[in-house]
């Protein structure tokens, strides 16, 4: 981390020295006690499970400097504790005070889904160049956004940081911190309609990264995404548009080619041409690599690195992760899910040669689109040649009902409730050379099924 002493930090939080005096340097920031060390900086934040009120003199025992606490609380120690009215909102008011002295090119990305893998592959290819700071995992919120920054130290020279958000003002507080250089924004989709009500409305939410975005910076948008279009004109900022359908697009790809477990295309735009080979499978991960492609070129990243670079990235955990288990292949991609993102995956899916699994559970904070969403994927599952369907969940079931609709044989559609009532039907349906697929929203726990095909097949 970037040092920061004790008195800068009591300042820029607006905070109130409840005990101890305002000296020492913090060298870290913590938000679990038993991750405190030598000048930590413990921040105290209530949670549903645990109040981490209850564990700031266990945090000192181990070498914090300092705490952060929203509420009083009586420790033995003479150490400074600071008083603040969100320790949430604190930390990241930190976290804007280290990246402005951290100084270093940065992008942001935000979209309602291919958020993480457009991260991914952003940071694989400015690491040809720089030596480039990325969240961990789904560190994407008003937590794991600040965690990121405290990870940076003075060897860092870019950032890559997403920023996730389920309500107005999130992306505004995120990306006050980051300040990025370069604005990507995946598209516009479902994720989070039941709370915004509206994609006209997730737009202006996501939008709000604009705001923060250096006025000399660029926004990177997906030129094939209609409300992101109808928008454009209104961004101060340059605006670089990518695209697989839209020819107009200042950067495309062309000759497309999907394999089982990989990509390829051509991509061109603004006197750049080059082949990109992707390890993975699904065209959906085109448009998230010309993201990457255009922030790469944007920060001066020579097109050879970048092709290389994209060759050789890989994909955070239960996110297209292909996994042999026995005699049978699991796609797992149970991280989490959108209705467009299951149709990708579905689309993967598809393009395998051996018999083709599809266990589906809900797809959450969907509201009063949930209904259609769910029914119009059973469509998709039908469309996509899938022979056996297995839904999880209430409105999973949904997605059965649409399957079966569009021609699908109900022998070979299943419904459950639960996960635990699924593991009968894997164990009699799932036959010798069957791939799997596996993708629910987060809250789901599909990767439950994940560990059971690992375990018995």
């Amino acid at each position: 981390m970037i040092p920061v002493s004790v008195s800068e930090i009591l300042q820029v939080v607006g905070g109130r020295l409840l005990h101890g005096t305002p000296a020492g340097t913090v060298t870290s920031v913590v938000t679990d006690s038993r991750k405190a060390a030598e000048n930590t900086l413990f921040v105290a934040i209530p949670g549903e499970n645990a109040d981490g009120h209850a564990f700031v003199e266990k945090a000192f025992a181990q070498g914090a400097v300092c705490a952060l606490v929203e509420r009083e609380v009586e420790i033995s120690l003479n150490h400074p504790v600071i008083f603040v009215e969100n320790t949430v909102r604190a930390m990241g008011a930190l976290a804007q005070l280290v990246m402005k002295r951290l100084c270093v090119p940065t992008v942001g990305i935000t979209g309602s889904v291919g958020k993480t893998t457009t991260r991914d592959m952003t940071h694989a290819v400015l690491s040809a160049k720089f030596n480039t700071l990325k969240n961990k995992n789904n560190f994407n919120n008003e937590i794991g956004v600040p965690l990121t920054v405290f990870e940076a130290d003075e060897t860092i020279t870019a950032a890559v940081i997403e920023m996730g958000m389920d309500n107005f003002g999130e992306i505004d507080r995120l990306s006050a911190i980051v300040q990025p250089n370069a604005a990507i924004v995946t598209n516009i989709g479902m994720s989070h309609i039941e709370r915004l009500g509206s994609q006209e409305n997730i737009y202006r939410a996501k939008s709000e990264l604009f705001a923060h975005t250096k006025k000399d910076g660029v926004v990177i948008l997906n030129g094939d995404d209609k409300i992101l279009m109808a928008h454009k004109d209104e961004i101060s900022q340059k605006v670089i548009t990518v695209g697989v359908k839209n020819p107009t697009a200042d950067f495309t790809a062309s000759d497309i080619k999907a394999e089982e477990d990989s990509v390829t295309f051509r991509f061109s735009g603004l006197g750049h041409e080059f082949k990109v080979e992707l390890p993975v499978p699904g065209e959906h991960n085109v448009s998230d690599a010309l993201f990457a492609c255009a922030a790469g070129i944007y920060f001066g990243v020579p097109d050879a690195k970048i092709a290389e670079a994209l060759q050789k990235f890989t994909l955070t955990g239960m996110r297209m992760d292909i996994i042999r288990c026995g005699s049978i292949t699991v796609i797992n991609d149970c991280y989490n899910a959108a209705p467009a993102s299951v149709s990708a995956a579905l689309s993967v899916l598809s393009k395998r040669r051996d018999r083709k699994v599809a266990v589906l559970g809900d797809i959450a904070a969907l509201g009063a689109y949930s209904y259609n969403a769910h029914r119009e994927l059973g469509a998709e599952v039908t469309k996509n040649g899938i022979d056996l369907l297995i839904t999880v969940g209430e409105n999973a079931r949904f997605i059965a009902e649409g399957a079966f609709e569009n021609g699908m044989d109900s022998m070979n559609i299943i419904s459950v409730d639960t996960v635990e009532e699924i593991y009968p039907y894997l164990s009699s349906s799932i036959k010798e050379n069957d791939v799997v697929l596996v993708k629910a929203s987060r809250v789901m726990g599909l990767e439950r099924v994940t560990e059971f095909l690992k375990n018995n097949f």
